[in-house]
């Protein structure tokens, strides 16, 4: 099949596909509200970065191929054809949005240009156009299991470290149970949170731990990545496969719950969109995510806190998954006031916040480092110095990687981490929080409560 119609077939497939695509090619007033949230627009205010452009690509095609009006009339009613020579514009312009989804809160017709854009990624992915940095991590996941293409070995390694860790900390054995079958819990993170930023799944083991449940969960060797950047390339196929693989082991093990970690595209894709659409029929365990599940034990006072363990100003960043997508907002700062001294909240937030400026993929994305540090990400480095922060939970990944990134490229002395890192540093344990190293001055920190 030729990549013309391979195009003409994707778009014109609009009208089979979700009613709600198909109105975003009918309803766009293009006033400009979209451009005015975009933090992509808000650094660099020219047309090609308008949302609004961008969705044109798409939007004339499908006017010239499937509206009368736009059969007869062509560019009077926005409707134009293509050729090949745009696909490398294609490439570029659907790799220069963030998929933040912050154009669908303002715009009055609700209309969301991630899944437009999306919906040009996927046509890119069938033109074999996919970025090679994308493609690449997509393709290790499929083969690994996992983003980092982590082996099971090197898994093991990371947890027993882990587990010494928390013994230093703590003086007392802290397990992280691994392919345990029969257990209620399955704790699914991301992969970073295992072998690059690990203090979260610290985090979780402790409250397993200090609520007496410390039989009642594993990991998986083989599945301990719920990243899944099918969702971000617009391959739906892959993302699917790489989901299922993850379902099939929870029944496996037998848990009763999917406990997905901090990762905001991950439980998006479990929660909002496999379960409710039934890829694989209904599912014999329940899927929740640890912030919401930790934040019910603090309101029911079942866990306690040092907070001068984590004295410095620290600020949350709203992933845009958990926090336009998933609606998951007041749990992690439940968990981050409980634990932290001085809690200072970005503006806006929540469900209006802006994006760390790597969402949609692009945190993994090198090769434009320059535009995401200097222009995607340029709001949220504005915000996060606002708030005089020296800390910036983010629960989220890839948010980490986008975040901890500015802060080298723009020479801040401000350190990026998780939410339940947080927890990890100023629960306490036997009446007592971990012990840990000032490493600037070298020497133990002891806890206030002990």
């Amino acid at each position: 099949m030729s990549r013309r119609k391979k195009v003409e077939d994707a778009i014109t497939a609009i009208n089979q596909g979700p009613k709600v695509l198909k109105l975003y090619m009918e309803m766009c007033a293009r006033c400009g509200t979209c451009a005015s949230q975009c933090p992509v627009y808000y650094a660099k205010p020219e047309k090609d970065i308008n949302p609004v452009i961008r969705s044109d690509l798409i939007r004339a095609i499908y006017k010239k191929l499937s509206t009368t009006s736009g059969k007869l009339m062509g560019e009077l009613v926005g409707a134009r054809d293509f050729s090949e020579d745009d696909f490398e514009k294609w490439a570029e312009d659907f790799y220069e949005c963030t998929g933040c989804r912050r154009c669908a809160t303002y715009c009055p017709f609700g209309i969301d240009n991630s899944v437009i854009t999306r919906k040009g990624r996927a046509i890119l992915h069938e033109l074999g156009l996919t970025p090679a940095v994308m493609q690449r991590v997509v393709d290790i996941s499929l083969e690994t299991g996992n983003t980092d293409g982590a082996s099971p070995k090197a898994f093991m390694a990371a947890i027993e470290f882990l587990e010494e860790e928390m013994k230093e900390e703590h003086g007392i054995d802290i397990k992280i149970p691994v392919d345990v079958e029969g257990a209620t819990y399955f704790y699914v993170p991301p992969s970073g949170d295992v072998l690059v930023n690990p203090e979260a799944t610290t985090g979780i083991a402790k409250v397993f731990h200090v609520l007496g449940m410390a039989d009642q969960w594993t990991m998986s060797s083989k599945c301990f990545d719920g990243a899944n950047y099918g969702l971000f390339t617009g391959d739906d196929a892959s993302m699917k496969a790489d989901n299922k693989l993850y379902v099939d082991e929870a029944k496996r093990l037998g848990a009763k719950v999917m406990l997905m970690g901090e990762c905001g595209h991950a439980y998006r894709i479990m929660k909002m969109m496999m379960e409710p659409a039934k890829w694989w029929g209904d599912l014999p365990f329940e899927i929740t995510n640890c912030l919401q599940w930790t934040a019910i034990h603090i309101k029911a006072g079942r866990l306690q806190f040092d907070k001068t363990m984590n004295p410095m100003p620290v600020t949350y960043h709203d992933p845009c998954n958990f926090g336009r997508s998933c609606g998951i907002v007041d749990e992690p700062r439940i968990i981050l006031e409980a634990s932290c001294l001085d809690f200072r909240e970005m503006y806006p937030n929540r469900g209006d916040n802006w994006c760390c400026g790597g969402g949609g993929g692009l945190s993994a994305m090198d090769t434009i480092l320059d535009f995401r540090m200097e222009i995607t990400g340029k709001k949220k480095m504005e915000q996060i110095r606002a708030t005089g922060a020296k800390y910036v939970a983010a629960a989220c990944s890839n948010c980490k990687r986008q975040l901890i990134q500015l802060m080298e490229y723009h020479n801040e002395d401000i350190v990026v981490g998780g939410v339940h890192d947080m927890l990890s540093r100023a629960i306490l344990i036997n009446g007592k929080a971990a012990q840990r190293i000032d490493y600037e001055s070298g020497v133990a920190v002891e806890s206030e409560s002990g």
